[in-house]
């Protein structure tokens, strides 16, 4: 069952999904009583709508009295339901009609800001369609408590389903990964696939020990990671630690290769959709579903093995918080479809890493994750803040690096542009990703002291 909250604890959650196994026993009238319940609700809700802001327990016992008994307002056809599962029907309900209130709320305060803006333009007003409260709903139920299911054995559960328009107990068997004996089994959900499978996914619960937020960590170990869209190195990590001079050290450094395999066949594969479109002159649903599945899927895989590296490598210099550039604004140009649909992928891989570490860093490990202001974060030198010029060429950064006034002529006829080496006036070169890791760092730590800090560059194998 759930967890009780305890002080200097917090709970952490996750969801374990496991392949439920019918034995053609049909689930379908347990889903459509369900949904059909949902739907008849909202209907009370949206006519009764004063009831939905109370506290829960007294906004159920509200809508209860309108529903149940001899001489309700609003008969309730499946009044014999469980009624733990009733409640969850009724709670549904009401995130359904609170969540049109908000949409409907918001088009309001748009739509007289249109009708202003046409009188202010002397132009006739095309009013937008207001949103509309669902009528067809195909939420899932929830089992709360044991008086809808019983005897978990972790490959079997007895669970109460609707059969022959009546509640019984029926058994099943279900099959799942194995997860740490920290973990704690809460509620199901019964989870019907597009594909006709049937999975019950459970809610796992574990204690954590309470961080304090990421202002707590300023002054522990962290991780910053700059992620490229392109080229064999797709991450660079750059372990940082301040101490209490003001001074911030590279404790380690690491580079996560093997990501130009996966470009190469993403493109390919994009490549060979753009050329069946161009043959086609119609395109029907579901067009190469078979080649999207399969980026579809390679997209998901890289981006955990990508996310995994990351979190094992921070959690091996046992990181409090890992800190990304704040990228999810990223818009891809206009141009041929394979190449703009490869920069829409790269974009969505990068963002993914992100939502993946979260997650896996936060549930396994205990480690928090931060976003910073990607601004100059490759421009400057970590080290003193110099100017840097980028190129992908070794020898014309060998050149500008050993002479001033190459590097001069270099930034005046080429500017700032993308490189995996950042040369300095100095002459000072770096791997581009590095430098930016770093500054990813200074700027985490930079973000929650009044002091400034200085980078310290110790000499580290790479």
């Amino acid at each position: 069952m759930a967890l009780k909250r305890q002080k200097g604890k917090r709970i952490e959650t996750k969801t374990l999904k496991s392949l439920l196994h019918r034995d053609n026993i049909g689930l379908n009238q347990t889903m459509a009583v369900y949904r059909e319940s949902v739907a008849f609700y909202v209907q009370v809700i949206n006519q009764h709508p004063e009831h939905v802001d109370l506290s829960q327990a007294e906004m159920r016992q509200a809508y209860e009295q309108l529903t149940l008994g001899d001489s309700t307002l609003y008969p309730f056809l499946y009044s014999d339901m469980p009624r733990d599962l009733r409640w969850d029907v009724i709670s549904t309900a009401c995130g359904h009609y609170k969540a049109w209130r908000s949409s409907y709320e918001n088009w309001k305060k748009k739509e007289e800001k249109r009708i202003a803006q046409s009188l202010r333009k002397k132009k006739k007003h095309h009013p937008h369609k207001p949103p509309v409260l669902p009528t067809e709903l195909y939420d899932n139920p929830t089992y709360y408590k044991t008086s809808m299911f019983k005897e978990d054995t972790g490959n079997s559960v007895i669970l109460k389903i609707r059969k022959d328009n009546a509640w019984a107990w029926v058994k099943f068997n279900y099959s799942s990964y194995s997860f740490d004996s920290a973990w704690v089994k809460g509620c199901p959900t019964i989870v019907f696939k597009k594909d006709g499978t049937c999975w019950i996914n459970w809610t796992l619960e574990r204690y954590h020990i309470a961080t304090g937020g990421l202002k707590a960590l300023q002054d522990e170990r962290i991780c910053s990671v700059d992620i490229d869209l392109d080229g064999n190195v797709i991450s660079t990590l750059s372990i940082l630690e301040p101490d209490v001079n003001g001074e911030v050290k590279e404790v380690s450094r690491t580079f996560i290769k093997g990501h130009a395999s996966h470009v190469r066949r993403r493109k390919r594969e994009l490549g060979k959709i753009a050329k069946k479109m161009t043959a086609t002159a119609t395109i029907a649903k579901g067009f190469a579903s078979s080649r999207w599945e399969k980026i579809s899927n390679r997209e998901k895989s890289e981006g955990y093995r990508i996310s995994s590296e990351i979190v094992k490598f921070a959690n091996k210099h046992h990181c409090k918080v890992i800190v990304f550039e704040y990228l999810n604004n990223l818009r891809p140009q206009k141009g041929k479809y394979s190449a703009r649909s490869n920069t829409k992928r790269a974009y969505w891989l990068k963002s993914k890493v992100f939502s993946y570490v979260k997650h896996i860093a936060r549930t396994k490990f205990n480690i928090l994750t931060s976003r910073v202001s990607p601004r100059d974060t490759s421009k400057y030198s970590a080290i003193d803040g110099e100017l840097m010029m980028r190129t992908s060429d070794a020898q014309i950064a060998e050149l500008i690096a050993t002479n001033p006034r190459s590097w001069l002529n270099f930034s005046n006829t080429e500017g700032y542009h993308p490189g995996t080496l950042a040369v300095g006036k100095s002459g000072y070169t770096i791997h581009s990703g590095l430098n930016a890791a770093r500054n990813i760092g200074m700027k985490f730590y930079q973000r929650y002291k009044t002091e400034k800090l200085k980078f310290v560059r110790l000499e580290l194998a790479h």
